[in-house]
């Protein structure tokens, strides 16, 4: 009976490591990924500006508050580097480029401003469901964001700002082998720019001289791609 009890043990302990060890994430794994995506976006702005206005028979300034809505698209392009922490979660770091779509000048059509987002982010990963050769992780992330807007007319009109970024996705991968494999991704993306500033070629401070108390910019939307990805160790 003991020997018995002793085989069971001994084949439950193996099945066990055995187990353990045929996931596609597991601690102590080094994952890195390249993709290629798309982000569909809708804008907000809050425009607070003092101007001069002419009433009842005088000059005066009024705050005048502006918001409006709208949307956004842009090429996503993210590499992310993550570490095994233990076998369910991972931790890392992402860097994201976004080339946004941008309408041609409608008085120049001749003139297409260049709009541009830099991402640096951390991240989290919970992995939960995972078998040999599949991993679908839930993502969190969050960190800091640069936009950059270039009118690319011959006044070199320029706005930029940073701010908060952050974001969840659904990230399944499916390995070929040991090492290398795809992603698929689908996620939410929100941005948030408390204070953008304008600028050109003879004035590198626009926002003062026009009576611009505050330009805030925010966005949030889906994001969807896939890429390469290679495990280490």
């Amino acid at each position: 009976m003991k020997k018995i009890v002793f085989l069971l043990s001994a084949i439950l302990i193996f099945s066990h490591s055995s187990f353990a060890q045929d996931k596609a994430f597991k601690r102590g794994k080094i994952t890195i990924s390249i993709g290629a995506g798309l982000g569909i976006y809708g804008t907000k702005t809050h425009h607070e500006q003092n101007q001069t206005v002419y009433s009842g028979g005088t000059l005066h300034t009024e705050r005048v508050v502006k918001d409006t809505t709208g949307g956004a698209g842009a090429g996503v392009f993210p590499l992310t580097v993550e570490f095994g922490l233990t076998n369910w979660l991972g931790v890392g770091a992402r860097l994201g480029f976004s080339k946004y779509i941008a309408n041609a000048d409608s008085t120049n059509k001749n003139i297409k401003p260049t709009v541009s987002g830099l991402d640096e982010q951390l991240l989290v990963n919970l992995h939960f469901v995972k078998t040999k050769h599949f991993d679908m992780p839930l993502q969190l992330t969050v960190g800091y964001s640069n936009l950059k807007y270039r009118s690319n007319d011959v006044k070199a009109s320029m706005a930029k700002g940073g701010g908060l970024t952050y974001g969840f996705a659904l990230v399944p991968r499916i390995y070929f082998g040991e090492h290398i494999g795809m992603f698929f991704n689908l996620g939410y993306t929100g941005f948030k720019y408390p204070d953008m500033k304008f600028s050109d070629s003879s004035n590198s401070s626009l926002n003062a001289d026009s009576g611009d108390l505050k330009y805030n910019l925010s966005a949030s939307g889906i994001n969807a791609g896939l890429g390469l990805v290679v495990k280490f160790l």
